[in-house]
């Protein structure tokens, strides 16, 4: 009887490390999906910007399964600042203030304290999942000349990516302002351990107010 509950247990373990992968996958998949920017108001997401955020980068870890059933309750939903897309490799994310681990498995998170979207530069940092049509994964892929667009509901802030590298993690100088206004978009390299980070730039072409047309177009 013992052989058979080890056994059993065994049986278990094994299916959950093989499964695990598609778990998390599924979990960060929704965190990052079943929430959508139309679920508020303006007015929300300017009150949430005034709000005081948490900027650990220390603290961001690789989606593990513990991290990811963490996010899963532990994520700002008061955090959501606005929403990104980039139709050309088909991201659709919420912004959230502050980079964290919770933040980070639910959307986009802006990287500095005080920084304003359309004046000077906006960072924004995500995770590169295995799953690479997750999250920022799509960046791996996007071409110098693609639209990324950006609002907080009252404006539509266009930028046009003008540049991509990579970058060692300890370069900083990505998030300095370079005396335009820009969009800065941050990732790692690849999904597993690394010291390298994608980096892609759009310069800001264009801004008018967000109208529910427009709305429906790039962020339903």
């Amino acid at each position: 009887m013992v052989k058979k509950i080890i056994a059993i247990i065994i049986l278990v373990i094994g299916l959950l490390l093989i499964f695990s992968p598609f778990i998390k996958s599924g979990i960060v998949k929704y965190l990052s999906g079943h929430d959508s920017i139309t679920n508020y108001s303006a007015q929300t997401l300017e009150d949430n910007n005034k709000k005081q955020a948490t900027f650990d980068y220390d603290s961001v870890q690789l989606p593990s399964m513990k991290n990811v059933v963490e996010g899963a309750r532990d994520y700002d939903k008061d955090a959501v600042v606005g929403s990104i897309a980039v139709p050309s490799v088909d991201i659709k994310l919420m912004v959230l203030k502050g980079t964290n681990t919770a933040n980070l498995l639910a959307g986009a998170t802006t990287m500095l304290p005080d920084q304003q979207m359309g004046k000077g530069n906006y960072p924004l940092a995500g995770h590169h999942m295995r799953n690479e049509s997750m999250l920022f994964g799509p960046l791996m892929n996007i071409k110098e000349g693609a639209k990324i667009y950006l609002t907080d509901l009252n404006t539509l802030y266009e930028y046009e990516v003008a540049s991509t590298k990579i970058v060692d993690e300890t370069d900083v100088s990505v998030l300095d302002d370079a005396g335009d206004n820009r969009i800065t978009l941050v990732t790692c390299d690849k999904p597993t351990e690394t010291t390298k980070r994608k980096i892609v730039v759009g310069k800001l072409t264009h801004t008018e107010k967000l109208t529910t047309e427009l709305k429906n177009k790039y962020f339903e």
